[in-house]
């Protein structure tokens, strides 16, 4: 079993890393256009409407792309001070029961996020921007990122219950 699940872990590991660098990819392309629009205004050129609009798409990817490398390295948000004044037995619980709360929160995000985007796909939703790009372009981002993360909370719960500090 123990193999098995390094596979697993493995797979999930590289498809977190592509994500991040996906993410990193539309972070420097959010930098890229937003300069080529300050020099380009800087120059006399006109506003180019869609340059705002796409980063503030591409910032939504990019959080839910890079947050579950982020829960794999354990280099996301956590109360060190708290966290650290445990040890033994309750560290683990404390670990357990984390990510159990994350685990559920994202499965449910998944599930409905998964249902919305399916809905906004049949009816052909848009949104009411100047691009009008359709809505479920930008939903995915939120089952995408939060199936991968629910996927990592549940590699925590099995490594608290095998006893593994994370």
């Amino acid at each position: 079993m123990s193999g098995t699940l390094d596979i697993i872990r493995q797979i999930f590991s590289r498809i977190n890393l592509f994500c991040a660098v996906l993410g990193a990819a539309l972070l420097f392309f959010i930098a890229a256009i937003i300069c080529f629009e300050v020099v380009g205004r800087a120059l006399g050129g006109s506003s180019r409407l869609w340059v705002i609009e796409t980063s503030e798409y591409a910032l939504l990817f990019i959080t839910f792309l890079g947050a579950p490398y982020l829960l794999e390295k354990n280099m996301h948000v956590v109360l060190d001070l708290l966290y650290n004044s445990f040890t033994g037995r309750r560290k683990i619980f404390v670990q357990l029961f984390n990510a159990a709360i994350g685990f559920v929160a994202c499965a449910v995000l998944t599930i409905v996020g998964f249902q919305v985007v399916v809905e906004q796909f049949d009816v052909g939703v848009r949104e009411v921007t100047v691009m009008r790009p359709y809505s479920w372009w930008i939903t995915s981002a939120l089952p995408i990122g939060a199936a991968l993360m629910t996927v990592q909370f549940l590699d925590q719960i099995i490594r608290s219950f095998q006893g593994e500090d994370l």
